[in-house]
């Protein structure tokens, strides 16, 4: 699954915006308070549709909807209708349990102050769903479904209230909660610990964990990860070292990806565990991150591109960043700027320093006294 377009109508800041999407990987950059954030919604709402034909499970899956805060404002007067629609890429599967990629388009929209969320024009995408569960139920293991995700500002800082972990079960539990905006890593990091002691009460390798422990190592400085027994506590295994450091002694950068890239993994490996541990590598999806850079050293920043697709190379990413680092660092995607409400195409700036990318971006590299006085 991928989004090849959005068109959004009395969206937050948008008025009518229509943007086309790289298979790969794109890159919002804007000032505070453009539409960033704003733009991952539309996109976190339009991807929810996924979820329509699939089974409710209380604090677990539902579909995000179009709420009031997202109407647009005039005049402080709430402008309707609000209006997502979208064109994308989906694998929709047959009854004889046959699959193929096939494009689609559905709209989520909110004519009415107080009203609900309508799916009418979104039936198509419903119906995939529904083939998708189903496909689920009846053929189990040979399907891919995709993986969508969403992950804020606030990410690994609010912990949704515990739900339970279950070891074993549907494979739907790789959707549970992933497009809330508060974050579940205790539901992991839970998961984490039951497969270490499988792996140990059978005497055999957990292959999910290895599945983790190798997109990790994509992506973060590190030897291995393991759960001490002893300690109850998630260990990063240094590299030069080999000592382990404990999870929650971690600096919030090194956590905050650790914790990224290890629920992405999971969440690839539950819904397709079929795929072994090469689930990372396999999956397809789209994945949102708002403040890609969060936390990330500059030396951090040049790569976490890369890393991310050399881990995840079938996922569609799109980002927020404030960091010209990041933008340097895409060298096969698309970067789209914001600016008064609108959303403009911004040449890939691959191989340019940062200084010339805050230029290019509007921002001068420094403060603009000090820069005079340098001049003078």
């Amino acid at each position: 699954m991928h989004i090849n377009q959005i068109h959004l109508k009395n969206f937050r800041c948008y008025e009518d915006v229509e943007i086309e999407f790289h298979p790969r990987f794109n890159i919002f950059v804007g000032i505070n308070g453009t539409g960033k954030s704003s733009a991952l919604e539309a996109l976190r709402i339009a991807i929810g549709a996924l979820f329509l034909g699939v089974d409710k499970y209380k604090d677990k899956i539902a579909s995000p909807g179009i709420s009031q805060d997202d109407v647009r404002l005039s005049r402080l007067e709430q402008q309707y209708p609000v209006v997502i629609s979208s064109k994308g890429m989906i694998e929709d599967f047959s009854a004889d349990g046959a699959s193929r990629t096939v494009e689609i388009e559905w709209e989520r929209s909110l004519t009415t102050k107080g009203g609900a969320t309508r799916s009418a024009n979104a039936k198509e995408m419903k119906e995939a769903s529904v083939r998708m569960q189903e496909a689920i139920r009846k053929h189990k293991g040979i399907h891919n479904i995709p993986l969508v995700a969403y992950y804020s500002t606030d990410r690994f800082k609010k912990e949704k209230k515990d739900v339970g972990v279950e070891p074993d079960g549907s494979r739907l539990r790789g959707y549970y909660n992933a497009l809330d905006p508060l974050t579940n890593i205790k539901f992991f990091l839970d998961l984490y610990y039951t497969e270490t002691l499988s792996a140990l009460q059978h005497g055999a390798p957990s292959v999910v964990l290895q599945a983790v422990n190798e997109a990790v190592k994509k992506c973060v400085d590190c030897d291995d990860l393991m759960f001490d027994i002893k300690r109850q506590e998630l260990l990063l295994i240094q590299r030069d070292t080999h000592q382990g450091i404990p999870f929650h002694l971690l600096s919030d950068g090194v956590r905050s990806m650790l914790a990224l890239v290890m629920e992405m993994a999971f969440r690839c490996y539950l819904l397709n565990p079929h795929l072994g541990k090469e689930a990372a590598l396999l999956t397809s999806g789209v994945v949102l991150i708002d403040e890609i850079d969060l936390h990330l050293h500059p030396a951090w920043q040049k790569r976490v591109v890369k890393d991310l697709q050399t881990a995840f190379p079938r996922i569609q990413f799109v980002v927020t960043t404030h960091a010209p680092l990041v933008i340097g660092s895409l060298r096969d995607g698309k970067i789209f700027t914001i600016k008064d409400n609108q959303v403009y195409d911004f040449p890939l700036q691959t191989g340019k320093d940062a200084n010339y990318i805050l230029n290019e971006m509007g921002t001068s590299e420094m403060d603009d006294a000090i820069k005079r006085a340098l001049t003078e």
